[in-house]
């Protein structure tokens, strides 16, 4: 079971909860799983726990429903389940082989003329739709009220500065929150537009980039060394994490039998490395600062400007491999994706890491939400106590 849990003893000063949803792709459809565990924990229309939300590529998605609707945290968790189970494709990424058979033209083309004149296509797929996705489910105008009424405390979505080389957290917030800089990564406040998630969605060679400002952009988990950073930069000092991957390797010495790499196998890795590892390791930080924390008398320890503390969290992760529920539904993709695939080996088994972050499709994305559901209610003693209720 994917549970890592640290809990302190609560003093009379009040906690700010933060949600953390980090990257995944389709895979990020567990999420709202745990979530709707959360949603039943709670009295009926009440608002939502989590006065910080942050979200990292298509996490940032799930993270702009649920802070634009924190004053009634039961319609953003309608509203979320909702859309992952209607999604389809076509409202991530143009599907019909007229949009597949060009792209792949012009892929050809590129490398037969060597990225010649502006034969270089922007990305392997049109994600347009996904902009409309955003604006019909993500309501800014709305999340700016509950900041107003009190209800949200500060949004953070998190994507990679190709100029800079750096994960900047672009966030919209109260006006006590004081930007951060650290090593490749900062902290910036901003209005935040549609433009700022389909960055922090944009995978790279998958996506097209995203030029905000004077900087192009691509997906927030590429550059993110420190993922939980954010949200305690916006003021929570107790955190709920619900990463996508099962922490459990599937490797066996004894029955594992060698085979050469294929691109699909080799892009899923790559996408692992990209949405996962960062993750673990800094959770892996959190867990030694708090274990050194409670060998000392002192409840918080300032080093250069960084003040260290305790910090109270709880991570939910699937209980199962995400890669045996996606062999299910393979046959789902559209015919032009599954050619696409195909000709990476992705369709393959070695492929199922890269079509579970790929697999945009209400009946995988039912499952998950059911893994995830499974998965919260199994901890729904430590969601209580970390709820406070």
């Amino acid at each position: 079971m994917g549970i890592h849990w640290f809990s302190k003893k609560k003093n009379d000063d009040p906690q700010t909860l933060g949600l953390i949803l980090p990257g995944g792709g389709a895979r990020t459809a567990y999420q709202a799983g745990v979530l709707k565990v959360v949603e039943e924990l709670l009295p009926s229309k009440s608002p939502s726990p989590f006065p910080v939300v942050t979200g990292t590529s298509a996490g940032s998605l799930n993270a702009g429903l649920v802070a634009s609707r924190s004053v009634d945290f039961s319609d953003g968790m309608e509203r979320l389940l909702g859309m992952w189970e209607n999604l389809q494709m076509d409202m991530v990424v143009r599907t019909d082989s007229k949009a597949a058979a060009k792209t792949g033209a012009r892929w050809i083309w590129s490398f037969a003329s060597g990225g010649a004149g502006n034969s270089q296509p922007d990305s392997l797929l049109d994600n347009t739709p996904l902009r409309s996705l955003l604006e019909n489910h993500v309501n800014l105008a709305r999340m700016r009220q509950c900041i107003h009424s009190g209800h949200l405390r500060a949004l953070g979505v998190t994507a990679s500065s190709y100029a800079r080389g750096a994960s900047l957290t672009y966030y919209e917030g109260h006006e006590d929150i004081n930007p951060w800089e650290r090593t490749r990564r900062y902290g910036i406040p901003a209005r935040l537009r549609v433009d700022h998630f389909m960055a922090s969605i944009g995978i790279p060679v998958v996506f097209p980039a995203i030029k905000i400002g004077n900087e192009y952009h691509g997906d927030g988990s590429m550059r993110e060394s420190a993922p939980l950073s954010p949200a305690l930069h916006l003021g929570a000092d107790k955190l709920l994490i619900i990463s996508v991957r099962n922490p459990q390797t599937e490797y066996n010495p004894a029955e594992y039998t060698p085979r050469y790499p294929n691109l699909g196998f080799v892009a899923g890795y790559m996408f692992d490395t990209l949405f996962m590892d960062r993750l673990d390791s800094d959770i892996e930080r959190l867990n030694r600062i708090n274990f050194a924390l409670s060998k000392t008398k002192q409840p918080s320890f300032k080093h250069n400007d960084t003040m260290l503390r305790p910090v109270e969290f709880l991570v939910i992760s699937p209980s199962v491999d995400i890669r045996d529920i996606v062999a299910k539904h393979m046959k789902r993709f559209p015919r032009s994706m599954r050619v696409l695939l195909s000709g990476v080996g992705a369709m393959a088994k070695e492929g199922r890491p890269l079509t579970s972050y790929l697999l945009f499709d209400s009946a995988f994305a039912r499952d998950l939400i059911e893994l995830g559901y499974k998965d919260g209610y199994a901890q729904k003693d430590k969601l209580q106590e970390l709820l406070g209720i």
